[in-house]
């Protein structure tokens, strides 16, 4: 079952060069499937620091419009899922920032890495 809607390989064409150096770890857990978490590592990195939030508040919106979308659904309200509830952040974001944000929101769950991983394809790739 592939978990993911693009080929993370394919993401590459639509990275551009890193802009700065730093060591994400928040998508480590790809490496468990041998999917690459540095495609989307470099994608942190290829945008300017201030839109670190803007990649953050995508993942949360869309995180909020699953959780507005599956509110009637039993097997959602009772799954552990529902009760997570996450903010837009409106101030500076860094790396570390956003690294320690994701890290916080995935927590070693499998489901929530597809997620933003998802998510950020979508940010990279918009239809």
């Amino acid at each position: 079952m592939n978990c993911l809607n693009i080929d993370p390989n394919l993401l590459s064409k639509n990275i551009i060069s890193r802009r700065r150096d730093f060591s994400y770890n928040c998508l480590d857990i790809l490496k468990e499937y041998n999917l690459p978490s540095e495609i989307y590592y470099d994608s942190f990195l290829s945008v300017e620091v201030f839109k670190l939030k803007n990649l953050w508040n995508n993942i949360i919106i869309n995180w909020n419009k699953m959780n507005y979308d599956l509110k009637e659904k039993k097997e959602f309200t009772e799954s552990e899922y529902s009760n997570n509830k996450y903010h837009q952040i409106h101030t500076k974001m860094n790396d570390n920032d956003l690294n320690e944000f994701l890290n916080d929101f995935i927590n070693n769950n499998h489901l929530k890495c597809y997620f933003v991983c998802n998510s950020i394809q979508k940010y990279i790739t918009p239809k």
